[in-house]
């Protein structure tokens, strides 16, 4: 008698690999569009799933189900036309990276009189993804890759992106309301590289009003044409910012963001722009530099 032919098992959906890899304990928040919103990789190049973890790339840069997967605000964005999704086989994650231009002499978007803005920002929303587990936590940690191009004109200074918490547009811009944000900034004091955390909250303000230097100098950016992993963990609790450049610890800093312990987490603060609010900040010529592989986790990731 002839053996019955086989049937092909039928392939597991991507969903269902998840399930059975991360097992029912994980289930919510390992494999759930709420937790990790999909994203369009590229052809063989899949970002890994860690459990709580979100994650986002920017393989379709700018259509509606990218926005949807980020949790993108409809307000607080700028400088859309200098920000452009590309695909680089050498980006971390899923191979895609957003490309931000700035052009010669740009500064921010509230430069009145600079020729070219350059730059850009948006707003992301932890509500919009499902993610109020995130946005209660005590403590919340955005990793994400840098490349520079060698030789990167820093001018006199400029933002890149943090976390925020609280109202959009409360945070920055010498605005110190019921918001708090966590930008990075490079300077040029005594070196052009030097990295800082540019601190808004509602108890702190700077000596012109704006935002306060948090541990200038505590490393160099790196411009060398490579890609470069920065990480941010702050407590809204006990008011501490730590941060790891290329997984080493660069900054501890302890009782910094105070008056944000009840203000909870927003989302991702992606602002980057020279300045300053005047032509001096920008760069001689036009710089670009390259964004990836964004994660968001309760706990430190390195």
């Amino acid at each position: 008698m002839s053996p019955l032919p086989r049937s092909p098992l039928p392939r597991l959906s991507t969903s269902w690999r998840c399930l059975l890899a991360a097992g029912a304990a994980l289930a919510a928040t390992a494999c759930t569009g709420a937790s990790l919103p999909p994203t369009a990789a590229l052809p063989g190049r899949t970002p890994a799933v860690h459990a709580g973890v979100w994650s986002g790339q920017f393989g379709d840069y700018g259509s509606a189900s990218w926005k949807r997967a980020w949790g993108v605000a409809s307000k607080g964005a700028w400088g859309q036309s200098d920000l452009k999704g590309v695909s680089d086989s050498t980006a971390p994650g899923d191979g895609s990276a957003l490309q931000v231009t700035y052009g010669a002499g740009s500064s921010a978007n509230s430069c009145s009189n600079c020729p070219n803005p350059g730059g850009g920002q948006f707003y992301t929303q932890l509500d919009k993804i499902g993610r109020s587990d995130l946005a209660r936590s005590t403590t919340l940690d955005l990793k994400y890759s840098l490349k520079l191009p060698s030789g990167f004109d820093f001018g006199k200074g400029g933002k890149l992106p943090g976390l925020y918490g609280g109202t959009i547009g409360q945070e920055s811009g010498g605005n110190h309301g019921d918001g708090w944000s966590t930008r990075y900034m490079f300077r040029a004091k005594s070196h052009p590289n030097e990295g800082e955390v540019y601190l808004y909250t509602p108890t702190n303000s700077g000596p012109t009003g704006y935002g306060v230097d948090v541990g200038l100098d505590s490393w160099k950016w790196l411009a060398d044409g490579g890609w470069h992993t920065v990480e941010q963990l702050v407590d809204r609790a006990s008011g501490d910012v730590t941060v790891w450049y290329d997984g080493k610890r660069a900054l501890q800093s302890k009782a910094t963001a105070t008056g944000i312990a009840d203000i909870p987490f927003s989302g991702v603060f992606f602002s980057t722009f020279f300045g300053g609010h005047d032509t001096s900040w920008g760069p001689k010529a036009t710089e670009r530099a390259e964004f990836a592989d964004f994660s968001l986790s309760a706990t430190a990731q390195h």
